[in-house]
């Protein structure tokens, strides 16, 4: 995203009480994420997770810890919340209000003309929507989405709302702002009241023939590879990548940042934690029983992990007799 204006680390310094490593008359005049940086631009690192994208990056300038400052090449600001000063610069030129959602200005909107739109369908600015697409009633579609051809859209849906992006200061919680895109393929389908977030700086994109029953939530910076089918009331976390050809069952939680391969199958109700490399076919959870026998199991669940280590305990006892 491009900043209002161009400014200088000495400025940013300056106005936010930050130290600054390297040339203090670093200019930046947008930003960009660390995974797809760009020229004159700014990101942050908060972690030593994300050091390794500094090695082909295209950053001026970075926002980061005292700690990571040492592993670090390019000029940095210091400071001990790097998301929150990141978020506070975007704030000074993003403001969401000057949306189409708000204005009476859809001139930057290119609807092809075969799209059929229901009644109450709301669109923001720069949002495209390609041939043979219907979107059904109450649908509300943010700035910045990409729609692709024989696309279906149910009612209710919302496409390209924010992320759950939140940074704690010593005021409480700040909203971080979600500036990337949506990005739907050709010939996929999205249920009723179902939700994709917009990327956080990039893109969260739906490949082609994707297939989204109703009540499902696609968080920021997600990617779900083509052919794949979600049925309901399934979550994925931001910044998960889902494979091709793969289908997941209703009911199901997946976890942010992790990756799923292609032609990997989800039981209803499965929780995915980390990542799954091999395809094949994955659940979890119980099956229903009478209550009075699950307060018993229950009950044994917590025991398990001192049987555990007295199993273990007495196994090693036997190997040393």
């Amino acid at each position: 995203m491009k900043l209002k204006k161009q400014y200088s680390l000495e400025e940013i310094a300056l106005k936010y009480n930050c130290k600054i490593i390297g040339d203090k008359d670093t200019l930046f005049d947008s930003v960009s994420s660390l995974q797809k940086s760009k020229k004159n631009s700014i990101s942050f690192i908060s972690d030593s997770k994300s050091l390794n994208f500094l090695s082909t990056s295209n950053l001026s300038c970075v926002i980061s810890t005292s700690e990571l400052s040492s592993a670090i090449k390019i000029p940095i600001i210091i400071s001990d919340n790097p998301l929150l000063l990141f978020s506070k610069l975007i704030n000074e030129t993003y403001n969401p209000f000057e949306s189409s959602l708000f204005l009476d200005n859809s001139s930057t909107t290119q609807i092809d003309d075969t799209v059929k739109l229901g009644h109450n369908v709301v669109l923001g600015s720069h949002v495209t929507i390609g041939k043979n697409t219907m979107i059904y009633p109450n649908v509300t579609i943010y700035d910045n989405t990409s729609i692709g051809d024989n696309v279906i859209i149910h009612a209710g849906a919302v496409i390209g709302s924010d992320g759950f992006g939140l940074v704690k200061d010593s005021s409480g919680w700040i909203k971080v702002p979600h500036i990337g895109q949506v990005i739907i393929k050709n010939n996929v389908e999205i249920g009723a009241n179902s939700t994709i977030d917009r990327g956080t700086i990039d893109s969260t994109i739906i490949h082609d023939n994707v297939k989204i029953d109703n009540h499902v939530h696609v968080a920021h910076n997600v990617e779900i590879g083509k052919n794949t089918a979600i049925a309901a009331c399934v979550g994925i976390a931001g910044s998960t990548t889902i494979g091709e050809n793969c289908t997941i069952g209703g009911g199901t939680g997946i976890n942010g940042h992790i990756n799923i391969t292609d032609d990997v199958h989800l039981h209803g109700m499965t929780m995915v934690t980390k990542s799954i490399d091999k395809s094949g076919s994955y659940a979890s959870g119980t099956t229903v029983e009478p209550v009075k026998s699950w307060r018993k199991n229950q009950a044994r669940f917590k025991e398990l992990n001192v049987l555990a280590k007295l199993i273990k305990k007495k196994n090693l006892e036997n190997m040393n007799d």
